[in-house]
């Protein structure tokens, strides 16, 4: 039997099943209440800092880091970043899984993880607190409701952040009658385009199905009260 344990330890399906253990044990990934995975708060956190760094470098910079990373002359990291089509967007995420974990895996098998993680989709920017709404839902959710308000968000986005810490008391400041829910703006092109929103953190505010107002950028509770008052409250 420690035969058998020992030849099914070493498949790659076992072996990809305990590096996916690892991500989650490591606090990278989380079980969503429907079952399936996403990434972390933690995890996202910690991306958005390596995103900022490395997502608009230089090739010379990104190349530079490679090198520096996987511990390869420049000429060989060149070679790895064109063969096997590495992007500044699986650099980062490989450096978010190193930098959550405990320091105890190879290259190989951070690279391997790296990928798993980049394969699952990130938790949804939108709050919980408000109604996740997309291309398909969000004019169904202005013509049925009197009064309602959807708020656009995205990921790594420093502005998005800074509201959602505020946001008990931007929702305080929306009549009780008025629905909110909230978008993904990187994925609803169809609204950004009927709405002219170019900007996260955004707020449309609608009235009998009409869009009345737009609050574009970071927004305070103040603003969103006052824009109420300009509707009569």
């Amino acid at each position: 039997m420690s035969g058998d344990d020992a030849t099914a330890e070493s498949t790659p399906a076992a072996d990809s099943e305990r590096l996916l253990d690892a991500l989650v044990d490591g606090g990278v990934l989380v079980e969503r209440p429907d079952g399936r995975l996403a990434t972390s708060e933690s995890f996202e956190s910690t991306h958005d800092i390596y995103h900022d760094s490395y997502a608009t470098s230089t090739d010379e910079d990104f190349q530079r880091a490679v090198s520096d990373v996987f511990d390869l002359p420049p000429e060989a990291a060149a070679e790895r970043i064109e063969e096997e089509g590495v992007t500044r967007e699986m650099l980062v995420t490989y450096l978010a899984v190193q930098s959550e974990l405990d320091g105890s895996y190879s290259t190989g098998e951070l690279a391997r993880m790296a990928t798993m993680v980049g394969d699952i989709a990130p938790e949804s920017p939108i709050p919980p607190a408000v109604d996740s709404l997309d291309d398909e839902t969000y004019e169904a959710f202005v013509s049925t409701n009197d009064r309602a308000a959807i708020t656009v968000w995205r990921r790594h986005c420093a502005p998005c952040k800074a509201v959602k810490r505020d946001l008990d008391d931007v929702l305080a400041a929306i009549p009780d009658e008025v629905a909110v829910g909230g978008v993904d703006g990187e994925s609803v092109t169809a609204f950004r385009s009927a709405y002219d929103v170019n900007a996260a953190p955004s707020l449309l505010l609608f009235e009998d199905g009409e869009h009345v107002e737009t609050l574009q950028g970071r927004f305070t509770a103040d603003q969103v009260a006052e824009a109420y008052e300009s509707l009569g409250g």
